[in-house]
């Protein structure tokens, strides 16, 4: 079962700039670190904020391709019947929208993307919006590659997939800390 969390833009010298698309990993909620900072950037550069928070199938339960198109189902659910401007932030599980998102044409943030997962790379390295990407240097997901060909900014930290630095707390909150500030940056030009 999938359900929306509906957060309102802070009152912004631009006004609302229009709705930041929020979808989560498999074991990563709306609610979880990354995410979180996301949330609270987009609110406070004036984009009224919707979070995905879903039950999606046990991993290895779906082949790639059904996995992928159950997300971008899920992509566009939540954009369904929103005609103004969208932007999608998105964390492991989620970028499997890509696709979809590419489709609708909206700027997208990639948090710790599925750069080794062909559907994914292949639709990042085609993106015809703006995109922001962002990976730690240990995620088993990172192609360094791929990575390097994007177009858009991408922002390389340490950490692994969840952006965890082990027996280094300060790496770790400094991983997040430009992580956020890349998304903040990132937004304003939106």
């Amino acid at each position: 079962m999938t359900r929306y969390v509906d957060l309102a833009a802070e009152t912004s010298p631009q006004g609302v700039r229009g709705l930041c698309v929020v979808l989560p990993g498999r074991q990563y909620s709306p609610d979880a670190p990354l995410l979180f900072f996301a949330t609270q950037v987009a609110l406070a550069r004036g984009w009224h904020v919707r979070q995905v928070w879903w039950d999606p199938a046990a991993r290895g339960a779906l082949e790639i391709e059904d996995e992928a198109v159950w997300v971008g189902e899920q992509l566009r659910a939540a954009a369904e019947g929103y005609d103004g401007r969208l932007v999608v932030v998105a964390k492991s599980l989620g970028t499997l929208a890509a696709p979809v998102a590419a489709d609708l044409g909206c700027p997208a943030a990639w948090l710790t993307p599925l750069l080794i997962e062909p559907l994914v790379s292949e639709a990042l390295l085609a993106y015809p919006a703006p995109q922001l990407t962002a990976i730690g240097e240990s995620d088993p997901y990172l192609d360094r590659t791929v990575l390097a060909a994007l177009g858009g900014r991408t922002v390389l930290v340490p950490g692994d997939h969840v952006l965890r630095v082990p027996d280094d707390p300060r790496a770790m909150l400094a991983a997040h800390t430009e992580v956020t500030l890349a998304l903040d940056a990132w937004l304003r030009d939106r």
